[in-house]
């Protein structure tokens, strides 16, 4: 009885360490939109809304994120 309760109490304590500030990648990635195909290797970098950073903005549209700003992520 001691481990399950101690299993609970740890689950609990995860779950409420979560970040609730985070865009969900399915709001950001559209699948439909990923294709692969080739880009120049310029070095533009963009920030996609997932917060990565992608080396220009055909790449970011290649892995189907919907939105950018322009300059690497911070």
């Amino acid at each position: 009885m001691k481990k399950l309760s101690l299993f609970i109490l740890l689950l609990v304590s995860f779950s409420a360490f979560q970040c609730d500030d985070e865009i969900p990648s399915d709001a950001c990635i559209d699948p439909e939109k990923i294709k692969v195909g080739a880009c120049t290797k310029d070095y533009s970098p963009v920030c996609g809304c997932d917060s990565k950073t992608y080396g220009n903005s055909c790449a970011a549209d290649l892995a189907g994120v919907k939105s950018w700003t322009l300059g690497a992520c911070k």
